[in-house]
């Protein structure tokens, strides 16, 4: 009885090590070797069943998150198609405008977060395929208003 229990626990243990090998391999942040670090729980509750849940966070409700879109480019209108893009995957759609500084082609699109709202923004990276994630500046979180994660669309978007 106990080889079937030390069997069963060691096979958990290592399909719970390949889930969280895989899960978040776009963040580019390394191994912290913490599950709320490497695993936010925000691909749709995919990750909720790999056991383990209890150390896991929540999934992440794409309605409970409001996302503005600002246009990093000079490209007319690209700041509409991403927020179009942004409701289709069922999230809030906030402000739609362009950056403060909008001669200045943003090569790659970003996905900015208030603070408190990381998790909330890697939900927003991975459905939209936007590997940057960065901190919220003062001057974005102005254009934005009340969302709590912010789009900056780069020319990547725009193809």
């Amino acid at each position: 009885m106990l080889v079937v229990a030390g069997v069963l626990i060691f096979g958990g243990a290592a399909a719970f090590g390949v889930a969280q090998l895989s899960s978040d391999d776009t963040s580019g942040g390394g191994s912290s070797g913490s599950p709320a670090s490497s695993n936010d729980g925000s691909s749709d509750g995919e990750q909720q069943s790999d056991g383990g849940s209890q150390t896991q966070k929540p999934t992440i409700a794409p309605g409970d998150v409001t996302v503005a879109v600002l246009n990093g480019t000079t490209v007319p209108g690209l700041a509409k198609q991403v927020s179009d893009r942004v409701a289709a995957k069922g999230f809030k759609v906030g402000t739609v405008a362009n950056t403060a500084d909008q001669e200045q082609q943003r090569a790659e699109s970003v996905v900015l977060y208030s603070p408190g709202h990381r998790n909330e923004a890697k939900a927003v990276s991975r459905r939209l395929g936007i590997p940057q994630r960065a901190a919220i500046d003062p001057g974005s979180q102005q254009l934005a208003g009340d969302a709590t994660v912010v789009v900056i669309a780069g020319a990547d978007l725009s193809q």
